[in-house]
């Protein structure tokens, strides 16, 4: 164990959508569910501002973090925030409470929480190592690894009721661990009572040891971290040109263009790039009028080359004595798409000099250049293939976008989550009612399950679905279940929950939601039936069904919108619910 952690305190771009590639991801939303958690839990909720656009936002989700801490500079402010708030950190303001203005550019899956750029989930169920390492595989992730030592306090913070879970870390952190087992397995103690440690510490246990699991993906590259790591490359060389819908970055070297290899650009940026876009691709920037009069703004001198080139102009002309100029030029640019496939996409009339192109045969004039300091309107001119000038780059990422509910599926937008989801309502001639297990087998197998709902107008719109489905008087399965370790509080006819609002069986938080659904706790404590439900009646009402009209066996009131607990073995019609698919284009 280390004795112990340090105790520290709590770009284009335009997105290149030329291949409709359809890669689906399930769980994902269009801002990141953690961070805006988060934000409200510091009571930030009046401050959090989520993208504008999902995965074609410039800027990430923001927020302003306040907490109860001293600080009096703005360094000790930033290094404060730095450790406490797993996002980046635009601005930190000191003074009697100190402010972190923070910014989620990355987006996790939904259920997953995301610290210092990468995404987990915790799965609450004592498992050995081996068994978590085919856990974590199967959702597509890796144990995670302690990549910096204020993520085992951040882990503590946010995952509660958790005393141990394995995890990885390198051999710099794990250097001076006191509990070492030979050939063991190193998990995270964050109650370390049954080792004789410290809390919050590493421990490398024998391999028949069992503890929780936390598992570990990197989130793919978007639009609003790209943007936000060029920024950073900018504080470092030439400053960023940013657009609307773009970044560019200036190189620091100079080179002239490859004529055997329309493709040497755009690999030559993406080298640039490597050590600020990990993984990533880059483009020679496409200039786009957006660009040319950032440029122009910028008062940037000099002369840069562009990814523009003669689409016309072969060896044969160049070799020609009999010069003329090309009366029909044209010119793109050959532009990098993504899993190594390409396109040429032209250039515009607009974003020519007055005059231009005056392409030649001689091969003078078969590239492009920006000579920033001829006046505005800045623009395109010809230039030869060998003169050597700097490049401006932008980034390459993937785009994604929601499509259509599958047939049967009516889509909801739930719009406090950024999260379009659908419901598909089970019933009619033919269609037989199931149990709590038989209901979520056969949503499974259409990759849904039993479905939830966030907000008053989403239980309307699946009162709406029963509408339409000619429902009247009946009660329907949807996906939330008492807690398992939450007993009987009540009887038949007295609340079968905690009267003490602050516990685990508290009436707010005794079901919860299944299959992540929904958020937990569920948002459902106004829609009971009666004060005096969730009642437990008979020690076996563990599942929920959504009441419609007046039905004699339960209510005798009209029941529209209201809930009841009931048993798990009684059979229903039933509401089955999935994300809509997102795919990569």
């Amino acid at each position: 164990m280390l004795l112990p952690l340090s105790g520290m305190p709590k770009v284009l771009m335009k997105i290149l959508i030329m291949f409709n590639i359809l890669v689906f991801t399930y769980g994902q939303v269009d801002r990141d569910p953690s961070f805006q958690s988060m934000c409200e839990f510091w009571n930030g909720k009046d401050s959090y501002r989520p993208r504008d656009n999902g995965y074609k936002s410039m800027s990430g989700d923001k927020c302003s973090f306040v907490f109860e801490v001293a600080t009096d500079t703005e360094a000790s402010a930033r290094r404060y925030c730095e450790v406490n708030v797993p996002y980046h950190i635009n601005d930190a303001i000191p003074g009697e409470r100190t402010t972190c203005n923070a910014e989620a550019t990355l987006i996790c899956k939904n259920q997953w929480v995301q610290m210092f750029g990468r995404c987990y989930k915790i799965t609450k169920e004592l498992m050995t190592r081996k068994d978590a390492g085919e856990h974590c595989e199967k959702e597509k992730a890796t144990i995670a690894f302690l990549h910096r030592e204020d993520l085992a306090f951040r882990i503590n913070d946010y995952f509660k009721f958790v005393s141990r879970l394995w995890i990885d870390a390198s051999e710099a952190i794990t250097k001076d661990v006191i509990q070492n087992v030979q050939g063991g397995n190193l998990l995270l103690a964050l109650d370390g009572f049954m080792y004789n440690l410290p809390n919050i510490a590493l421990a490398i246990v024998d391999s028949s040891e069992t503890a929780m699991v936390l598992c570990e993906y990197t989130p793919p590259m978007n639009q609003a971290e790209s943007n936000y790591l060029l920024k950073k490359y900018g504080e470092i060389y030439h400053p960023t040109i940013v657009t609307s819908h773009s970044s560019y970055i200036r190189t620091t070297s100079s080179l002239n263009r490859n004529v055997d290899d329309e493709t040497a650009n755009n690999r030559y940026c993406t080298n640039v790039l490597k050590p600020f876009i990990p993984d990533g691709k880059a483009q020679a920037a496409i200039p786009t009028r957006d660009f040319l009069n950032e440029l122009a703004r910028k008062k940037v001198g000099g002369i840069v080359r562009t990814s523009a080139f003669s689409a016309k102009t072969t060896k044969t002309d160049r070799q020609n004595r009999q010069c003329v100029r090309n009366s029909n030029s044209i010119f793109h640019t050959y532009v990098s798409g993504l899993n190594n496939k390409g396109g040429y996409e032209p250039v515009e009339s607009s974003e020519w000099r007055q005059n231009e192109p005056n392409e030649m045969c001689d091969g003078a004039t078969s590239s492009t250049a920006i000579v920033l300091s001829h006046s505005k309107p800045l623009g395109l001119e010809t230039m030869s293939d060998a003169r050597y000038a700097p490049l401006y780059c932008q980034s390459v990422v993937d785009a994604y976008e929601y499509t259509n509910c599958p047939n049967g599926y009516q889509m909801f937008y739930r719009k406090e989550l950024g999260q379009r989801w659908c419901h598909k309502y089970y019933n009619g001639p033919g269609v037989p009612m199931l149990n709590y297990d038989e209901a979520q087998a056969k949503c499974a197998s259409e990759g849904a399950a039993l479905t939830g709902y966030t907000s008053p107008e989403e239980l309307a719109f699946l009162d709406d679905l029963l509408t339409k489905g000619n429902n009247v008087n009946r009660d329907t399965l949807i996906g939330a279940k008492r807690r398992d370790d939450c007993p009987q509080y009540g009887n038949k006819y007295s609340g079968g929950f905690s009267p003490d609002v602050n516990h685990r069986c508290s009436r707010k938080n005794v079901f919860e939601w299944k299959n992540g659904v929904a958020p937990n706790p569920p948002n459902i404590e106004a829609d009971w039936a009666y004060p005096d439900e969730p009642n437990h009646g008979y020690d076996d009402e563990k599942c929920l069904v959504l009441l419609k009209g007046a039905n004699s066996d339960h209510f005798r009131a009209d029941m529209t919108k209201k809930l009841n607990d009931h048993s798990c073995t009684k059979k229903y019609h039933y509401i089955c619910g999935m994300e809509a698919p997102i795919v990569k284009q």
